[in-house]
């Protein structure tokens, strides 16, 4: 069986969880190791999968290769140019979607945890990028900045003509990624989607996939934390929340 080395506080392994429930690929889900040399990637990332004796990190990879191997003809078009769009969009997504975890959700989450971990050197690039941020002053007011330019382009270069990410038809794994990062915003009271139609309308179409509500428990459970500053008590609830609707599911065979 297929192995799943993530958590469900992280934006890429709920992507990779989606996608594997989405299409009915069954799977054990574990907690990683920090330690391990095998669970987690060199960089320190998770999520990271086990396929056999074959082992791949990074979600856009992950994603791509389940895709490929399992035919997911819907979520990974066999349309060349829908699924280059579907590549592009991944190629963009650690440098433009993904800094609405490290500009705006992760300084709120971790000042439960005292700040960044620095012990993997080679997350040098995400790390300073997080306590840039939370050594602002004006982390929300820059963060929603920044983030509203970030949306402004998702939307003029991949949602201005149609209701996807890539143009298709349906939901694809472009789409997965970007919501992820994008839509926990929403439930943690650090963004306001008033006004962008487009997007809010995008927003409420991937809410509407099967098990969305099951896959987001975690951001459901902890709730604002832009009024009430999050703490380590708030977080292990929603952590353990969030395993609990996994666990649920049929698909997924949860491990600690």
């Amino acid at each position: 069986m297929l192995k799943v080395y993530g958590h469900p506080a992280s934006q890429p392994s709920r992507s990779v969880i989606w996608a594997c429930v989405l299409n009915n690929l069954p799977f054990e889900l574990t907690a990683p190791d920090p330690d391990s040399d095998t669970q987690m990637s060199p960089r320190g990332q998770i999520p990271v999968i086990h396929d056999g004796n074959f082992i791949l990190s990074e979600m856009p990879a992950i994603l791509g290769y389940l895709a490929e191997k399992h035919a997911w003809s819907t979520m990974y078009p066999s349309d060349l140019q829908q699924r280059a769009k579907v590549a592009q969009y991944l190629h963009e997504h650690h440098c433009l979607t993904r800094l609405a975890t490290t500009k705006l959700m992760a300084p709120h989450i971790l000042v439960a945890f005292g700040g960044v971990p620095t012990s993997n050197p080679l997350s040098y690039v995400s790390n300073f990028s997080v306590q840039e941020s939370m050594a602002d002053e004006n982390v929300l007011e820059n963060g929603q900045a920044l983030i509203a330019q970030v949306i402004d382009y998702l939307v003029q270069a991949y949602l201005a003509k149609g209701d996807f990410i890539a143009g298709t038809s349906a939901a694809s794994i472009a789409d997965l990624a970007c919501f992820e990062e994008i839509a926990q915003l929403e439930h943690a009271g650090l963004f306001d989607f008033t006004g962008n139609d487009k997007m809010r309308a995008w927003l409420r179409r991937m809410e509407l996939l099967p098990f969305h509500d099951e896959l987001h428990q975690f951001n459901r459970t902890l709730g604002d934390i832009r009024v009430e500053a999050n703490t380590m008590e708030r977080f292990t609830n929603a952590v353990t929340q969030a395993m609990n609707a996994l666990s649920a599911l049929p698909q997924v065979h949860t491990q600690t």
